[in-house]
């Protein structure tokens, strides 16, 4: 099989950290190839998803959509946290 081209639409607003992203890429053909392997790679899930689900809790926080319960941070005795996510959140530490 030979080559296919493949486009989609960005909007300047939205998406004007893909646009910078973009400009700053030799290759981009190549960087959107990597980019799309690096994501398959990591089961879908990437820095950059992590970062997008954080700033979206934090708009709902700030409009009061959701509120957190409990003043105190947990301890190490009341803290379950899943063994999946503990070895997500290492990984994401070595980068």
């Amino acid at each position: 099989m030979g080559k296919r081209v493949i486009s989609f639409t960005i909007d300047s607003e939205t998406d004007r950290d893909l646009v910078r992203w973009l400009d700053r890429q030799k290759n981009r053909s190549a960087a959107i190839r990597e980019a799309i392997r690096d994501h398959l790679d990591r089961n879908g899930v990437t820095v950059g998803d992590v970062y997008q689900a954080v700033k979206a809790l934090e708009r709902k926080i700030e409009t009061g959509a959701v509120v957190l319960a409990g003043a105190s941070e947990p301890t190490g005795d009341d803290w379950d946290e899943p063994p999946e996510a503990a070895a997500a959140l290492d990984e994401l530490a070595k980068l």
